[in-house]
């Protein structure tokens, strides 16, 4: 037991030691934030107040979206960045930033949840140039302990078909910093540029065998029913009028 404990606890070092040493990296810090009801106005005036003086630009910029599907329907999703962990030691803390947010801000809030922190895999992303289009699709995935090696060779294998087909949508996958009970472990966006994208026929799984042989995607369901736990699907749009800055 001893050397199994020392065995987990060396293998984390080296896991901390690298990510301390990894310089050049996109992360989000996020949040939910649930409206008071009878005062979304209020909340509004304030937040796109607070973020075009406090959240306008450099890695401090925040961008404010609406859920609209899943657990978080009607609720607001705060973000800021791109940043690094050492960027944030630089984040907005003056004074008068926390006192407009408490006072400005937080009355018209009814609750604030999932504060995480987002890095992007380059590996396993796409980002066609001029892909961002303010609307997209979040799935977060809960994958068992030990399996996400299992999960990155599938998505080794679904990026490589973006790249070969030239998709004009990006798929970037983002890995939480921080555990916690949620089970929100890899979070994956895709973007789309209006709502009849879904009324459109999905070519992906042909496309999938075209690049990876005919029946590679029944070996890719059968490695996906065995190491992932659970998923949901979050649609979202941005809200430039509440963001600071422009995407």
């Amino acid at each position: 037991m001893k050397k199994s404990l020392l065995t987990f606890f060396t293998i984390t070092a080296f896991v901390i030691v690298g990510l301390s040493q990894e310089k050049e990296y996109k992360m989000y810090e996020m949040m939910y934030i649930k409206p008071k009801t009878d005062k979304l106005k209020e909340l509004g005036d304030a937040m796109a107040s607070h973020n075009k003086k406090y959240h306008n630009e450099g890695p401090y910029k925040a961008s404010v979206w609406m859920a609209n599907t899943g657990p978080h329907t009607g609720e607001w999703v705060w973000v800021m960045g791109p940043c690094t962990f050492t960027q944030l030691d630089s984040r907005p803390e003056s004074k008068e930033h926390t006192e407009d947010w408490m006072s400005s801000v937080m009355p018209y809030v009814e609750e604030i949840s999932e504060g995480e922190y987002w890095k992007m895999d380059d590996k396993v992303s796409y980002s066609p140039e001029g892909s961002f289009s303010g609307k997209e699709i979040w799935t977060v995935y809960d994958i068992k302990t030990m399996e996400m090696y299992r999960f990155n060779a599938l998505l080794e294998k679904v990026v490589e078909v973006y790249k070969q087909k030239n998709y004009p949508n990006y798929f970037e996958v983002y890995r939480t910093q921080f555990s916690s009970p949620s089970g929100r472990d890899v979070a994956i966006g895709f973007g789309f540029k209006n709502y009849a994208f879904f009324d459109k026929e999905d070519t992906f799984w042909k496309d999938y065998e075209g690049v990876h042989g005919e029946g590679s995607k029944w070996k890719f369901f059968e490695e996906y029913r065995d190491i992932v736990i659970s998923t949901y699907d979050e649609v979202s749009e941005y809200v430039p009028e509440l963001s600071g800055g422009t995407e």
